[in-house]
């Protein structure tokens, strides 16, 4: 993915990202799916209604097709809380997350690429790999 941008606001950084293929609902229920095995007590919005958990996160990706998904929870990889936001059919990725020490404090374009660049590119992989 490419980084739009990001800001700091309150604590939080809020980003944008720019996916490398387009995604339809099937790959975003896929990144979901990866997403929620390395999230601590996930959480998932479909249009803003918040699903029931999932006893099987592979059900994640049979989730009827909506416009928007929304992941948070505390990633086991980064150490901190996460939010990530998908709309369908569309290039961009919304990545929200404290100011970390430990991962990013800063909203400079480079710092916050590298550190969460990793992150972010590991999940649009996971959308297009069964």
């Amino acid at each position: 993915m490419l980084l739009i941008g990001v800001k700091k606001d309150k604590g939080w950084l809020y980003s944008r990202w720019q996916l490398t293929w387009g995604a339809g609902w099937n790959a975003i229920c896929h990144g979901a799916c990866r997403l929620y095995a390395d999230l601590k007590n996930p959480e998932i919005y479909v249009d803003g209604e918040k699903l029931p958990d999932f006893e099987d996160r592979e059900e994640i990706i049979g989730i009827p097709e909506h416009g928007r998904l929304m992941i948070r929870g505390v990633s086991e990889t980064l150490g901190i809380p996460v939010m990530i936001d998908f709309t369908n059919q569309t290039l961009l990725v919304a990545v929200t997350l404290p100011a970390s020490p430990d991962v990013c404090e800063s909203e400079d374009y480079e710092t916050f690429n590298r550190a969460l660049a990793p992150y972010v590119d590991s999940l649009e992989l996971s959308m297009f790999t069964n």
